[in-house]
Parts: C-alpha cells; sequence; structure tokens
C-alpha cells in the first residue's frame, strides 16, 4: 500500500467508525421506544390523544430513517473513496512489479554477459 492509501485509510476510519456507532445507536433507540400495548382508550378524547401519539411516533421514525439512510449514503462514500484509493494502490504496485522483473531481467543478462 502507498503512503496516501494509509493516510485515507488512517483519516476515514474514525469517521466511519463515528458513523457506524450512531446507526447502531439509532437502531437501539429505535427498539426502546417500542412500549407494551396500552389498554384501548374508552373515550374519544382518548382516541385523538392515540392517533396523536401515534403521528408523533410516525414522524420520529421518519426523521431516525432519514437520518439513518444519510448515515449510510455517507459511508457508502467512504467507501467508494477507500475503493478508488485501493485500486490506484494495486495499479501502483502492478507498475513497481513489472519495473522489478524488468530490472531483474536486464541484471540477469547483464550477469550472463560477465560471467561469458
Amino acid at each position: 500500500m502507498s503512503l496516501g492509501t494509509i493516510n485515507t485509510i488512517l483519516n476515514t476510519a474514525p469517521i466511519v467508525i463515528q458513523g457506524a456507532t450512531r446507526l447502531i445507536k439509532l437502531i437501539r433507540d429505535q427498539g426502546s421506544e417500542l412500549k407494551p400495548e396500552e389498554e384501548i382508550p374508552e373515550t374519544i378524547d382518548g382516541i385523538k390523544q392515540e392517533v396523536d401519539r401515534l403521528h408523533e411516533r410516525l414522524d420520529r421514525n421518519d426523521e431516525s430513517n432519514v437520518e439513518q439512510i444519510k448515515l449510510i449514503e455517507e459511508l457508502a462514500r467512504q467507501n467508494e473513496s477507500l475503493a478508488t484509493q485501493l485500486k490506484n494502490t494495486i495499479t501502483q504496485l502492478n507498475r513497481i512489479t513489472i519495473v522489478s522483473l524488468i530490472a531483474l531481467l536486464v541484471s540477469i543478462i547483464c550477469l550472463a554477459v560477465l560471467l561469458s
């Protein structure tokens, strides 16, 4: 790996970890909001309150889903950046390998010429 790739990985790793941690926290918080079923309201006001509570809960779930999607998109962008860096590193490694093989071949030819 080149220094640039290692540097990119080291710089983005904390961000990836923070994003994953926030995503896990959001999922846990969403699970902790679930409460046992309450009694069925007996009055119309009780039903209206229950409907309002359900709307608030749905709104919180929507906000949580949007936040999770944003975190996933950010993690995907970071993964794409890392993949690009890795591809560049592999390309550089292939070039270095070819140059090394050429140098090895030239050195073997020179050695053979010197020994003959």
